[in-house]
């Protein structure tokens, strides 16, 4: 099996500023990545190497409409300080997801 190929799959929006850019939140063998769909898609792939996620869990929302309301978001966090906001139906399951996929491929 090829390393890009998605293991997991989650219908997801990457928070960005004030907007939340739909797309499809993926795990592969070694990444998790996020693909945008649509057109306000600029800029908004996101992947990151299981090695540099150092946290996977929720943070509270904003409130504010266009970037996904009061819902809770999952939130990576990587090495260098940064959180990476997604906001995702299934929460539960991409959180668990996603952090046994980090965990177990370090």
């Amino acid at each position: 099996m090829d390393d890009d190929q998605p293991l997991a799959r989650w219908t997801a929006a990457r928070s960005m500023d004030r907007v939340a850019v739909p797309g499809e939140l993926q795990v592969t063998k070694t990444h998790v990545v996020f693909e945008p769909k649509g057109r306000r898609a600029q800029g908004a792939r996101f992947s990151v190497a299981f090695k540099f996620v150092v946290g996977v869990g929720t943070a509270p929302g904003t409130g504010k409409l266009f970037s996904g309301g009061k819902r809770e978001r999952l939130c990576l966090t990587l090495g260098d300080g940064s959180e990476w906001l997604f906001v995702v139906p299934d929460l539960d399951a991409a959180v668990a997801g996603i952090r046994s996929a980090v965990s177990s491929r370090r």
